[in-house]
């Protein structure tokens, strides 16, 4: 997938993890004494501070050597990133760093992520049966290396309220399965009165992920094979853009901002809601008053479901290998079959551990909006992420120019094909 890779990407690891530092940790942890401490930063903290915070507690039941230190979360996977590079060139940076599976790949090519190769080369773990999904683990392999450990995993759904389907004449046990249906539909919400808006797309989330979301399930793609040519103003994106506007121009959403629309989902005065998994629980806490469902992603005009996983993995940055070794400790068993059970009834996002799973069939089944983003794990990709430096710049140029064109500031088919030039400048950069 990559252009290249650096000869060196692992240098700042390599020496670390080498096999030896499997003979050489005991000794290091062997005294009760002796306790590693490790710093943790995260994202999100409505949604993964109490998650980590309980899973910390049953992390030290077993590692009672190890001290899990949490940073002040931060709002988002940009931010996150911003600071954990800052942290880099200032050799602070934290020892384990949940990053949006999208931002790994910066860190992997400047050799700052931790090549975690050795740890699951000699892990069993890694092959035991009934263990980790490897589709999961997969999205933190890069050049057929592991330099993360994915933790939470989500897809895009749409959230409805069935109070306000019924009071439109839908049935909500059939809700809308195409984007043209969920239109006409949101049209009839809308005539239920003028404090009623039909829907809300999330476009703006985080590392254009919403929109990934309907280029590729329209067939396009950010980017070639070869990763020679920005291709997200080709037809299938030029389509999305469009459908994106047709939101606007036939009524039934309003040009908010992420968190006005959330709240007024939550209010009760919209129809459909696409967003993340990862809100679930949130949202679903938050709601009164109506019953709240969800619902599978629609497929684009190709009539595929195409859709990146969103979330996020533990990628590990230290030179002292007590605390890389502690640090992977803690990543896995976060993954494992109890931290993830603990994140799935925290979050909303998908579990990595097939005995984790068999852990929630109880809650599953009590829960049967939960097991919509698990209908979609057949349908995911790796969230696609530019190739260079600027990944954080690129984010913002595609969020900016969709935003004028959800804001009738430009037309669909030159706004997204302004943006491609601006990545296509970036990417030279």
């Amino acid at each position: 997938m990559f252009s290249y890779f650096f000869a060196n990407a692992s240098k700042r690891c390599r020496t670390i993890l080498a096999p030896a530092i499997f003979t050489l940790l005991p000794l290091v942890c062997a005294h009760a004494a002796e306790t590693v401490e490790i710093t943790v930063a995260h994202p999100y903290g409505k949604i993964f501070r109490p998650i980590h915070q309980e899973i910390i507690k049953e992390f030290n039941k077993i590692h009672p050597n190890v001290k899990v230190t949490l940073e002040t979360p931060y709002p988002d996977y940009e931010e996150l990133t911003q600071r954990t590079l800052a942290g880099v060139a200032q050799n602070k940076a934290p020892v384990l760093s949940f990053q949006g599976i999208n931002q790994i790949r910066q860190y992997v090519e400047a050799g700052y992520a931790c090549d975690l190769s050795n740890f699951v080369k000699n892990d069993p773990r890694w092959r035991e049966k009934d263990g980790y999904y490897p589709t999961m683990m997969a999205l933190g392999n890069f050049n057929g290396k592991q330099y993360a450990i994915p933790f939470a995993i989500s897809t895009p759904i749409v959230y409805y309220n069935g109070d306000l389907l019924k009071k439109a004449g839908i049935n909500p046990d059939s809700p809308p399965a195409t984007w043209d249906d969920l239109i006409k539909a949101a049209k009839k919400i809308q005539g239920l009165g003028p404090e009623y808006t039909g829907m809300f797309y999330d476009y703006q989330a985080t590392g254009n992920w919403m929109w990934q979301a309907l280029l590729y399930s329209e067939g396009g793609s950010m980017m070639d094979e070869r990763e020679t040519r920005v291709t997200i103003a080709d037809p299938a994106g030029v389509r999305a853009a469009k459908l994106l506007r047709r939101f606007i121009d036939e009524g039934v959403m309003k040009d908010w901002t992420r968190l006005q629309g959330e709240q007024a989902f939550i209010a009760g005065r919209v129809g459909f809601y696409a967003a993340s998994t990862s809100w679930l629980k949130g949202v679903q806490d938050k709601t009164s008053g109506f019953e709240m469902r969800t619902g599978l992603f629609p497929p684009g005009t190709t009539g595929r479901r195409y859709l990146p996983n969103g979330g996020n993995g533990g990628m590990i940055i230290t030179k002292d290998p007590a605390r890389a070794k502690a640090a992977y400790e803690y990543a896995m068993f976060a993954a494992g079959p109890v931290g993830t059970a603990i994140q799935v009834r925290g979050s909303g996002y998908m579990p990595m551990h097939v005995k984790g799973t068999a852990a929630l069939k109880d809650f599953y089944e009590a829960n049967p909006n939960f097991r919509t983003s698990l209908r979609q794990i057949p349908m995911i990709f790796r969230w696609y992420s530019f190739p260079g430096t600027n990944t954080l710049k690129i984010i913002d140029v595609i969020k900016d120019r969709l935003q004028a064109i959800v804001g009738k500031k430009t037309d669909p088919e030159e706004g997204i094909k302004a943006a491609s030039r601006e990545v296509a400048e970036l990417l030279k950069k």
